[in-house]
């Protein structure tokens, strides 16, 4: 029995090529103003570093023509009638969401602190040195954090922090054309402040901002 391996929600006016393909090809579902991009297989995807570079992969090409909210990798359908199901369900949030992503890519910033404060280990001091030391470290983290949404503010539509061990990391909703820009900004707050590193991976399609942002 086969299921279907959806990829990304996409404009019902902005097709692939692919549109309606099948044998090995993709399959695009579409109800209303929206549609999803699949493949039909014969089981879901292994959680292995090639399934998920092949699906990368797909989702780059997809984004590359049209606006596209990509779909969880892993994530699989029974059926046709799910994915129509699914279609007619979140239509209008989805088009909502497509209209608002259109013409920017998601940038990931990657901010990591040489002066940072480090937690205590609890094997080297008590337990309130610890939690102590804990608060400090999340202090820092976190002032750094908003310095740095108000410096990206100017260049971006919108931006998420995500979880991040002993690093801030920043997800940005940027035009395609503003890219540049935002990692020269960067470039010059962090030679400004001594001790701070910043990376940058992207452009990529919006994964952080497919969904809308819940309070």
């Amino acid at each position: 029995m086969s299921v279907l391996l959806p990829y990304a929600v996409v404009p019902a006016d902005r097709l692939p090529p692919s549109a309606g393909a099948t044998g090995g090809g993709l399959l695009t579902v579409v109800e209303g103003s929206v549609a999803l991009v699949c493949e039909e297989r014969d089981q879901g995807p292994s959680p292995s570093r090639g399934e998920m570079v092949a699906f990368a992969k797909v989702l780059q090409a997809l984004g590359a023509d049209r606006p596209a909210l990509p779909v969880r990798f892993g994530t699989v359908l029974e059926d046709l009638t799910e994915a129509r199901e699914l279609l007619r369900t979140r239509e209008t949030q989805w088009r909502e969401r497509l209209s608002y992503v259109a013409g920017h890519v998601e940038l990931l910033v990657h901010l990591y602190d040489d002066r940072a404060p480090r937690p205590t280990p609890p094997s080297t001091g008590s337990g309130r040195d610890y939690l102590l030391s804990r608060a400090e470290a999340r202090r820092h983290t976190d002032a750094m954090s908003e310095e740095v949404a108000a410096l990206l503010a100017p260049h971006c539509r919108e931006t998420r922090r995500l979880p991040g061990r002993d690093e801030v990391r920043v997800a940005c909703l940027v035009r395609d054309e503003g890219t540049d820009k935002l990692r020269l900004a960067l470039d010059g707050w962090v030679a400004a402040q001594p001790g701070r590193h910043v990376t940058t991976t992207g452009p990529w399609p919006p994964f952080t901002f497919a969904e809308e942002d819940m309070p």
